[in-house]
């Protein structure tokens, strides 16, 4: 108590004897306060007052505020006396010492403000002098040596300043960024070591030690030792600054962790080449913010209902559960929003960072995750954890964004090949057994696999529509050129002729089979035009009157159906224009092949549409949701293959109309005789239904209540309305995409 009273004495008569000193120049002002803090260690070498209770904090706080009042009085570009005086003394240095040692208790702390404020508060660009970056460096790599440390919120303070500081003025980075002396035998070896080298990952690991990338004891090493490949030791180099913002990304206090990871991302966004390159190899960057992601993966539930995870909303820097959603909270929740949280931070991070960068960390994923972990999860033989682990991976491609990250998602589901499929084909195997589990006993496991695939359709990537689709359709295999026999023929006819005229699209020009246009493109249109109207009323007319069941419920809702493929349709557009697809039907000659082969996608779709009325409503419901989302793709073969009902095929090739008039025979054939089928049909409609009628903005995980009647044959109900409601859909996206032909400019 008594020093606290002669503390406080102390200091009302060291302001007092300040107020009356004369007034001193502003070097001399700063002269005095460094002396004043040097003094105290002279002063005070055997006590251990804390440092709140010594003038220190003060003397250093005004040492700022002149250097700051000189910067605004001095001349442009020009330093004045007190920050000459800092350089040439090497105040930093001494300052840095003092925080090192943290003497008196608190000391750190001060220093790293004094810091902060220095690097924040002036305008000079006074980091790239030698004197500054050496110290600031210096306490660089004093931070986040300690977990937990009292110091972090002042610690990530500052490296985020001197992050800022490197985003305006990317080379300063190289100053933080320490290469090892080498004597001048070394320097011949370090220059092959310098040469650029192929980016580190699982397969080059595995490469190096003659193991293959994928078998167990690789698998262990990836997941154990995440650091032996690019750690800092590896070479003796250290990017500081990295290394310093990876530490603190751990702290439990969650504001810290956030402001270390902005500070990686703009590291990791910086444009120079050196410091890209020393990220990837001589950091633990790539590999550690892999290996958070198996982290946060392996605490997800093993159960979790679909509804949740598919409602499961979760943002990087957000990872909070308010009081709102505690009270619906499920067994789980927690690491499951962890996890989406830390894969939307990897994107982030991923579409903003340095191409190099970028590249580096989405092979990384691709190769120590997706590879290692998520495949053999989704290739498992138990029914139940092969539907949790699809439902995860349909999760995580919902959340990816960025090309790169989505690209290794889409070649580790699909693989790379691009020519056409073979019947039989296998490779890669997760593509071959995901198209085969839609088609699986197990009804969940169906459904989330569909529900994997609706989720790729609706990413932008072309390599996702050619791989499943476009690639047995590009050599045109089906179409099949027949003699004019009528004039319904002969103008169905033209149009395809007309349809043939050469385009120079990406594909290339040379592949394209030329043929002269009979017409003008006016007439063509005009012949279209004409057309569309035979196509709309051909899929209308599939089911009797008698088997509609929207007309009787007051709205066929078939306008709904116009407004969302319109609206679909133009997104959809925007997505692909960049892939320079054709306008017309093309010819490939690479693409040609002897028989026809939809390809394993195609028929797998067109399967489960012929045993529709053997199928549940939410599996047919997702079936339809996919074929749609096809039918919207802007290209002229797929158009014309999925939805032109006359188009002329080869032997033995399916379409999607064909298969819908054996549908709609066969649905004749069952219900025919049954009397009250319309009336059911309506009161089915009301359940499944409700007041909406767009057939895909209904929730399948929805159940039916006990006071609703179900009828012995409620599933071939269900799939009737299914294939009403899809008709309405197909016809409108046939009419959409017309219009938008018609209108196209010449």
């Amino acid at each position: 108590m008594k020093k606290k009273m002669f503390s406080k004495f102390s200091n009302i008569l060291h302001n007092a004897v300040e107020a009356l000193a004369p007034q001193l120049s502003l070097k001399e002002e700063f002269v005095h306060h460094w002396k004043s803090v040097t003094a105290f260690f002279m002063d005070n070498k055997g006590q251990k007052l804390p440092i709140d209770q010594t003038q220190i904090p003060e003397h250093l706080e005004q040492m700022v505020v002149l250097l700051k009042e000189e910067e605004l009085n001095a001349e442009l570009d020009s330093t004045g006396p007190c920050m000459e005086y800092l350089l040439q003394h090497k105040l930093l240095d001494t300052l840095y010492s003092l925080g090192r040692t943290d003497h008196p208790p608190g000391m750190k702390q001060i220093v790293l403000q004094f810091f902060t404020k220095l690097l924040s508060r002036l305008k000079q660009p006074i980091l790239a002098h030698v004197s500054v970056h050496r110290a600031v460096n210096r306490l660089v790599k004093a931070c986040g040596e300690v977990q937990a440390a009292p110091t972090e919120s002042e610690e990530i303070q500052f490296l985020c300043t001197v992050c800022s500081l490197i985003k305006s003025t990317p080379y300063l980075v190289n100053f933080f960024i320490e290469v090892p002396k080498l004597n001048s035998d070394a320097r011949k070896t370090s220059l092959t070591k310098d040469a650029p080298r192929p980016e580190t990952g699982a397969g080059h690991m595995a490469q190096s030690a003659d193991i293959p990338a994928n078998s167990p004891d690789t698998r262990t090493t990836h997941i154990t030792s995440p650091n032996t490949a690019n750690g800092p030791c590896s070479t003796g180099r250290n990017f500081s600054l990295m290394n310093s913002l990876l530490s603190l990304s751990h702290s439990a206090d969650s504001r810290v962790a956030v402001k270390a990871c902005e500070g990686l991302m703009l590291c990791s966004s910086l444009p120079e080449e050196t410091a890209a390159s020393w990220i990837i190899h001589d950091t633990r960057f790539c590999t550690e913010m892999t290996q958070r992601l198996i982290e946060a993966y392996l605490k997800l539930p093993a159960f979790i209902s679909p509804a949740d995870l598919e409602n499961a909303e979760a943002k990087w820097g957000l990872d909070v559960i308010t009081e709102s959603e505690d009270h619906k909270t499920f067994l789980g929740k927690r690491h499951l929003v962890s996890f989406l949280s830390w894969l939307d931070y990897c994107d982030q991070l991923i579409s903003i960072a340095n191409p190099m960068v970028a590249k580096s960390l989405a092979k990384s994923i691709r190769e120590l995750f997706l590879n290692v972990i998520m495949e053999p999860s989704v290739l498992q033989a138990s029914e139940a954890g092969a539907t949790l682990a699809t439902a995860y991976l349909n999760r995580c491609l919902r959340t990816v964004c960025s090309p790169e990250l989505l690209s290794e998602f889409c070649f580790f589901i699909l693989g790379h090949e691009r020519l056409p499929e073979q019947i039989g084909e296998t490779t890669p195997e997760i593509r071959h057994r995901l198209i085969e589990r839609c088609n699986h006993l197990s009804e969940e496991l169906s459904l989330v696999t569909l529900k994997l695939f609706d989720t790729l359709l609706q990413k932008d990537d072309e390599h996702i529509m050619h791989n499943l689709v476009l690639r047995n359709l590009l050599g045109r295999n089906y179409y099949k050129v027949t003699p004019v026999v009528s004039e319904e023929v002969n103008s169905a006819q033209d149009k395809e002729d007309n349809s043939k005229t050469p385009n120079d699209t990406s594909l290339g020009k040379e592949d394209n089979i030329k043929q002269d246009s009979k017409e003008k493109p006016s007439v063509n249109r005009s012949s279209s035009r004409t057309e569309v109207h035979k196509i709309v009323n051909c899929f209308l007319a599939l089911l009797p009157e008698q088997l509609k069941s929207s007309y009787q419920t007051a709205d066929s809702g078939y306008d709904m159906y116009l407004r969302d493929a319109h609206k679909q349709y133009r997104h959809i557009c925007e997505m692909t224009d960049p892939w320079s697809w054709p306008k017309e039907p093309v010819v490939i000659k690479r693409f040609v092949v002897d028989d026809f082969y939809e390809g394993a996608f195609l028929r797998m779709l067109l399967d489960k549409m012929s045993h529709l009325l053997e199928q549940s409503y939410p599996v047919n419901l997702q079936l339809t949701s996919v074929v749609a989302r096809l039918a919207l793709l802007p290209h002229p073969n797929l158009t014309e293959y999925l939805l032109d009902p006359f188009l002329p095929v080869t032997d033995g090739t399916r379409t999607l109309f064909a298969v819908f008039q054996k549908l709609s025979s066969e649905i004749r054939n069952k219900l025919h005789a049954q009397s009250d089928l319309s009336q059911q049909l309506v009161n089915v409609r009301r359940q499944l239904m409700g007041t909406s009628t767009n057939l895909h903005h209904k929730n399948p995980y929805r159940k039916t209540t006990r006071y609703q009647t179900r009828y012995e044959d409620q599933n071939q109900l269900e799939a009737i309305i299914v294939m009403e409601e899809f008709c309405k859909e197909l016809s409108a996206i046939a009419f959409v995409k017309h219009h938008s032909e018609v209108n196209r400019p010449s």
